[in-house]
Order: C-alpha cells, then structure tokens, then sequence
C-alpha cells in the first residue's frame, strides 16, 4: 500500500490506496478539489496529477453515488468515527481494483460494535512542513485507536508509530482480537524523537477516558513498522522498554541498542535488495547477541524496500511474547530469558542448510544466531528463510502479497494445496509450525485445527539428492 492525503481544513489525513490509481478530496471553505492520482511510484511519489473542483454538496452525492456503486459491485462502505462531527466513508472494493476513503461531514452518530477513536496531541515543538508531517496539522500528532467490541479489559496494544490507517487493517484487527488488543496508531512524521514518550501516554490516557477502559493508561505495547516505522519502533521500545512485549520492525537496519531493549524480543524483517539492508543486519546480528540480545534477522529474498510477507512472521512472534510476558493489568512485564528461547543458524541459509534447535542444544555459536522465542516461531523463520523454494503453497492464502484475509474458525475443513507438480523424493508433509499436520494425497489435504491462535502452515519435503526442501510459511488466523 501507499499513501496519499485528504485534507481537511488545515487539518490532513492519511488514505491507503492500491496502484494505480485513487481519488483524493480535499476540503476546504468553498470548494472540494478532486485530485486524480494516476501513477504512485516505489516512493509513494505521485505520478500523473490532474485536479478539478466540485461544490461541497456535489462532494457528498459523488461519496454517496460511489458507495452504491462499490456495494453493487461486491464492495463495502463503512462509516467510521474521527475527531467531533467528523466521519469517514471508507470504500473498499474487491481485489485488484482501487481503495478510496472519502472525508466529509455527517450528523454524528453513537458507533456499534468495535470502537475506533481519534485525538490530537499538541507538540511542544512545532513540525515542519512536509508532505508527511501535514497530518494532524503542524502543531499536533494524530494518535487513533481501535477496540474490539466485547472485550471488557484491554490487556494492550500494537502500535503502529507512523500509519494511521492501521486500526483499519482486518488481519490486525483479528489477531488482536485473539490476544483482547486494541490497535494503536500515530503519525510521529516531523515530531521530535524526545516527545514522543509523553505523546503516547497523553494519547493513551484520552482514550482510556473516552472509552471507559481506564487499563489503557500505560498500556503494554507491541510496536511495528515499516522503513522509519520500524526505526521508530526500535525507538520506543527504548523509550518504554518496561511496557514494550516485543517489537517487529520491517525494512530498515535496525535493532537492539541499550541494555534494556536487548531483553525484548526483537526480530527484523527485511529485503536483500534493499539497498545495504541486509549487510548491515548481518554485522547486528552478532554485535546484539553477543550482548544477550533477544533479537533476529529476516530476509525476504528477492525482494527491495517491502512490507510483502512480514506478517506470516511478525503475528507468531508476538503470540509468543505476549504468552510468555503478558500478566495480569497492572503487573509488570516478565522477563523472557534468553535460554527460554531457540536460535536459528544463519550461515548457510543460502545454501539451504539452515538449522533451528532449542537455546540449550544449539550446536554453533550462539553468538552468531538468530534468537527466536518459541519452536512455532523457530520452525515458521525456518521456513520464511527458505531460499529459492521449489514448493510452493497453492492454498490457503497467507498474509501479504495482495492475498485475502480470510478468518478461521475451529473446526473448520482448510484444504492445502501444493502449486504444480513439483518433484520430490517421497510424501509432501504439512506443517503448522512445529507440529506435523500430515501428508499430501493428490496434490491436497484437508486440516481442521482444533484451539483458538496462529498457524505458520508450510510444506516439507525431500529434494532427488535427499536434502529438506520447504515452501514459505502462510500463517492462518483462527478464531
């Protein structure tokens, strides 16, 4: 996804869009100018602008119009809170085509079900103008949270430090369900770095007062981000490392710095092309685990600067974090000790010959290998890390890559499906994680899973010459 704006006011808000193309409406006193975005290059640069102007009513029966039209087409239109009297239109259509999110002002409404807040929080020190620092206005960031209806006690959140519109993302928003997570989110472009920890608590604390989850005052945090999201994430574990579980920073070389932050469970995804992303996490590796560090590394091969499949990784890594750290409202974190955790070899992953094992039967030196805090997560890196998979998962769809989210429930009957005929010495195994589900017969099987949580599901096999072949974990969500 990328990212345009809409304007309201002197006030801005991010839109996620897909290429090529979004509608853009911005607000002011007299007139909407709908802004036509062609083109978004790998930047989020617009290519292709062409602008024209519509009265403020005209703006309405265009957002409405559009809405029936995505309805009809199998789309969906949902109303959603802002700030006051603000609403937005958030219209999604069906895979492949165009996202849009339409701003204008309805009669304010009491919301059902799941809640989605928004406040601003004024800056001590004024941001600069900037195409990203806009939102929320110079002089304030915007924080938004969303809450899962039915969930009396918060027990925490992910944080998302520099995208908005992640309270709205569906995968998200069932897994925190699973966990009884509200989803925080903020816009910290242009905020100096020493503001933030304050901003986060005044957030908090305006959400906790509004929503009578009083828990959300210094609510335990799970951070995750993208390129200078994931730098920020690293930041705010530094910041706050007594309330932060685990942190899932993705395409940026970043890590562990300070004591304090090497104790949580930390693991960096990243593409081998993009730029030196990966030589640089290479030298991190070892500097922070000599250190103790509850932290490693994950390349997407073949891939640049992109979020892609990150998620098949990051939602297992914090399963396992918040079992393990998680207590009761109000207690501290525990610790996750390194030996509690299982490591993954790192030198010969190009060649296949990656290995994991538990932290107290790892054969190399533990210094120079990927910490990992469970044998789910360990199994799932292992096969993330696959390098040029021969097996490849035809079905079910993971996370990333432009496939759907479809929710599981238990007991449900999953077919998995190979993709072509790939040539193996012996069966094809299923597994989710560490467990062995069973064998493919025709090319499928049919699994149910019988709890509640997470399910990095690959495949496994044997190459003519003997040696493990895997394909990439999609990991299932099921409720």
């Amino acid at each position: 996804m990328d990212i345009t704006e809409v304007e309201v006011g002197l006030e801005t808000f991010g839109v996620e869009h897909q290429r090529p193309t979004v509608k853009r409406l911005c607000f002011d006193k007299i007139v909407v100018r709908v802004v036509q975005v062609s083109q978004v290059d790998d930047r989020g640069n617009e290519v292709g602008v062409k602008e024209q102007s519509l009265a403020i009513g005209h703006a309405r029966s265009f957002a409405v119009s559009l809405a029936t039209f995505i309805h009809q087409k199998g789309g969906d239109a949902i109303l959603r809170p802002l700030t006051g009297h603000e609403r937005t239109l958030a219209l999604g259509l069906p895979p492949g085509a165009a996202r849009l999110a339409l701003l204008f002002f309805v009669p304010a409404r009491a919301p059902a079900g799941d809640r989605y807040l928004d406040t601003l929080v004024k800056l001590r020190v004024a941001k600069k103008e900037g195409k990203r620092s806009k939102e929320g206005g110079l002089e304030h960031v915007p924080f938004r949270i969303w809450l899962p209806e039915g969930v009396k006690t918060i027990r925490g959140v992910t944080f998302n430090p520099f995208y908005t519109r992640a309270v709205t993302q569906k995968h998200w928003q069932a897994a925190c369900r699973q966990w009884g997570f509200g989803i925080l989110a903020a816009n910290f472009f242009g905020a100096k770095n020493d503001e933030i920890p304050a901003m986060i608590d005044t957030a908090l604390a305006a959400f906790a007062k509004e929503s009578s989850h009083e828990e959300l005052v210094g609510a335990k945090l799970c951070p995750l981000g993208m390129s200078s999201g994931a730098g920020m994430s690293t930041r705010i574990a530094e910041h706050l490392p007594g309330r932060t579980i685990a942190v899932g920073p993705v395409c940026l070389e970043v890590g562990p710095r300070d004591a304090k932050s090497m104790e949580i469970p930390m693991l960096t995804v990243c593409g081998d092309r993009d730029g030196r992303q990966y030589e640089k996490l290479m030298a991190r590796l070892p500097q922070a685990r000599a250190q103790g560090g509850r932290f490693g590394i994950a390349p997407q091969w073949n891939r640049k600067h992109e979020f892609a499949r990150a998620n098949n990784l990051l939602m297992p890594l914090f399963d396992a974090a918040i079992r393990v750290r998680l207590g009761a409202p109000g207690e501290p974190l525990k610790p996750f000790a390194e030996k509690d955790g299982w490591l993954g070899d790192v030198s010969g992953w190009k060649e296949g010959g990656s290995e994991i094992a538990p932290f107290g039967k790892y054969a190399g030196d533990p210094a120079k290998a990927c910490w990992l805090p469970d044998a789910k997560t360990a199994a799932a890196w292992l096969a993330f890390v696959t390098w040029r998979p021969t097996l490849k998962l035809k079905s079910p769809p993971g996370l990333g890559d432009g496939q759907p989210f479809i929710p599981r429930k238990v007991g449900e009957a999953i077919e998995v499906e190979v993709a072509g005929m790939p040539e193996t010495k012996g069966v094809i195994e299923v597994w989710a994680g560490a467990e062995r589900l069973g064998e493919l017969s025709g090319g499928a099987l049919t699994v149910q899973f019988s709890r509640p949580g997470f399910y990095p599901v690959y495949l496994q096999g044997k190459s003519s010459d003997g040696s493990i072949l895997r394909s990439r974990p999609n990991t299932l969500v099921v409720q």
